[in-house]
This record gives C-alpha cells, structure tokens and sequence, in this order.
C-alpha cells in the first residue's frame, strides 16, 4: 500500500528533508542552530532546507527564541494546519474518534457505545465515523490511526485479538485503506499510551522506558533507545504474565501467581472481597449493598480516602507486589524511567510508599538508584497522542520508532 502515502510524504523519506521535518516536529520550537547540533548538517543546508518546508506550509516561524549574545534566533515549529490525523480508540465499552492536526489539538470527535455488539457492527460503526470525520474536516485526512485492545501485529495492520469485540486476525489496515485510501496504521493500546508518555517525557531524556499500565490487568510497553521494542512475535511486554509467587492466585491466562493476579485493580477487588467474606468490618460492606462481589476500585479508593482499615491495607497488600514487580523490571532491563499509568494510579497516596519501599529493598542498589519511578500524569490523552505520532512517524519516515 506504499502508493497511498502523499507525494509530498514520499519526497522526505531517506532525504534531510525528513531528518530536519522530524526534529522539528519533536523538538519545536526549535532554532536552526539547534537543528544544525541535532542534525550533524551545516548550517546553510538547515538554512535552505527550513526555508523549502516553510514554503511548502510544513514548518511555520513561531516566535523569537532567547539571545545567547547576538540578535534572538528565530524558533519554528511544526504548522498545525499542515495536516489532519485520525485516532480511532476501540475501548471496552465505548468507540472514540478524535480528528486532530500536527499539534494534536483536537478538531472534532465521536464516540459510540459498543458493548455487546458483534464484530462486524463494530466494524461498520467504525467505517460510518471514518466517513463522518473526513467529510467534516475543511482539509484531507493524512493518516488513521487505530488503536484497540489485544496483540496486534504492527507491521500489518492485524487485530490479532481484541477481547472485548472478539475480532481475530482482522486485517483493519486493509479494510480502512481498500475503503478510504488513507495511510492506516495499528496500535495495541498500551503501546499507544506508552508512546504518547514517551513523546511527551523525551526531553527529560528518558530513551529507556518500560511503562506499566495497571488497570483490571496489568499491560506494558517497552522503550529502548527511544525505540518500541515489540519482540520477535509482536508479543513482547507481557510483564503482567511474569511469575511473581509460584503458590500465588489464579490468573487469566491459566497460570498461578502472575504479577497481574497479584497487583491489578482485579487482585485489589480480589482482596477487599474475602476480607469482607471473612467478615472483617469495612465501609465497603455499606457501599457494596451488603453483597461483597460488588466491590469496585473505585469503591476502595474512596473507602481509603475515608480512612478504612481493609481498603488501605488491600491497598498497601497491591503496593508491596507492585513492588516486587517492578524490582524484577528494574534489575532485568535497567531502565531510566518505569512509568505507572491506569486506573491504579487512583490509589497511589495509599499504594505508592510500600511499592518504592519494596522495590528498593528487592532491586539491585546500583540498578535501583539510576531509575525513576514516575506516575502518569497525561492519562488517555497520553493514548492519542501515542496514535497520532505513530502515525506521522509512518508518513514523514521516522521508522527507527519500533524495533524487534
């Protein structure tokens, strides 16, 4: 499908062209000296070059930059209006189409519930908003982006999974690009989530990354040399599914004493629940209408927030195997920054000193003090952005962005 990328695309791949356009993009606003340290390219070549994407409506002058002792440099950046990209989120429960331009601003959007429809509903929906947001936009769409739940193959454009619509090996990059004849990439959506954190943290240099979403499971996504690291299969970042205690609960994949049996919101619900079994007294029995099986982490957060015994504790119990898990990522990849992001960052007053206490009594000291232990603070938005970048990393060449 190498045909549906845009000439102008086309002319910037394997040329200095797409080298300077990418740091802008990046890096802006950025100076042209800048670019030239960046870049290793003289300063006229930058020079020209800036000036033909100018020209081109890429790249706009965006304002004076600080003066190091001469005249202020001019900073450019990316243009905003050079071009649209569509995020399509497949969630659980829920469809979410964004449009957005170069700057990731939003310019409109949809959202359609989902939940109990079959695989082919889902799929017209999804051609339906594709067909409404392109015909809305006053300019062409350059790119699509699809994110959704499951494995994926990358490179493809294969749904390999996708549990909560039940699609197996749907080849989307095909459908989307027969129908419409628009670049269409595919994303798992954790690595969607990590890529848009990564994007956004590349200035504090963090370019070895594992990003842990913890929500009813727990995903992740791995960054090394500021590259996806997606693993021989497309599989890789399985960290939810590594063995944390041999004798420890069931799991979902079939196996004992995963680290997400041990640590997810589903291990934290797991906990409240046979505490309130056992007949511990709670404010959870009050919220869950006397029925334990209705307890919810958002239930526990707030019963935290109230200063209940059972919640705090189930919370601490997640902490302390958070802990563990991470200690086990920090000593196996000795990565500069493990990023925590999902709905378990709700609870972290009450999680977050077990798990860096335990993490640094179970790491080794020299791996442990070189990482950073950080929450995710970008949330979905970290998800579009992910997307959108993936997407323009496609289209203006930047293919060192995944790696296997």
């Amino acid at each position: 499908m190498a045909n549906l990328i845009p000439v102008s695309y086309k002319l910037l791949r394997g040329m200095n062209e797409s080298l300077i356009l990418n740091i802008i993009r990046k890096k802006g606003p950025i100076s042209r000296a800048d670019i030239a340290k960046s870049t290793n390219l003289t300063p006229p070549t930058v020079t020209n070059i800036v000036n033909k994407l100018i020209e081109n409506g890429m790249v706009v002058e965006y304002k004076l930059g600080e003066s190091s002792g001469g005249r202020p440099p001019v900073l450019v950046k990316i243009n905003p209006e050079f071009m649209n990209v569509l995020v399509i989120h497949i969630r659980t429960r829920s469809l979410e189409a964004y449009a957005l331009d170069a700057e990731y601003s939003k310019k409109a959007s949809r959202k359609y519930p989902i939940e109990g429809l079959g695989e082919r509903e889902v799929l017209e929906i999804l051609e339906s908003v594709i067909g409404e947001l392109t015909g809305e936009l006053d300019s062409s769409v350059s790119g699509i982006g699809i994110v959704v739940r499951g494995p994926v193959k990358t490179r493809e454009g294969i749904s390999v999974f996708a549990p909560n619509i039940g699609w197996r090996n749907v080849p989307l990059k095909k459908i989307v690009e027969e129908k419409f004849g628009i670049p269409t990439y595919i994303m798992n959506d954790v690595r969607a989530m990590a890529w848009g954190e990564f994007h956004m943290n590349e200035i504090k240099g963090a370019e070895n990354m594992i990003f842990l979403k913890v929500g009813y499971g727990i995903g992740s996504a791995i960054v090394i040399g500021g590259k996806l690291y997606t693993g021989v299969l497309d599989s890789a970042g399985e960290i939810g599914h590594t063995t944390i205690d041999i004798s420890g609960p069931g799991c979902s994949c079939g196996k004992s004493g995963c680290f997400e049996a041990l640590a997810s919101e589903k291990a934290l619900v797991n906990l409240a629940v046979e505490a309130l079994k056992r007949g511990e007294d709670s404010v959870l029995r009050r919220m869950a209408e006397g029925v334990p099986e209705k307890v919810t982490p958002e239930m526990i957060y707030e019963a935290a927030k109230m200063d209940d015994e059972l919640a705090k504790r189930a919370l601490e119990t997640v902490g302390r195997y958070l802990g563990i898990g991470i200690a086990n990522i920090i000593n196996i990849f000795n990565p500069r920054l493990i990023l925590l992001g999902g709905g378990i960052v709700k609870g972290r007053k009450f999680f977050e000193e077990a798990m860096r206490r335990t993490a640094r009594e179970m790491a080794l000291e020299d791996s442990y003090a070189s990482c950073s232990i950080a929450f995710s603070e970008l949330g979905d938005e970290a998800t579009l952005i992910g997307a959108a970048t993936m997407v323009m990393d496609n289209l203006f060449g930047w293919r060192e962005g995944f790696v296997d």
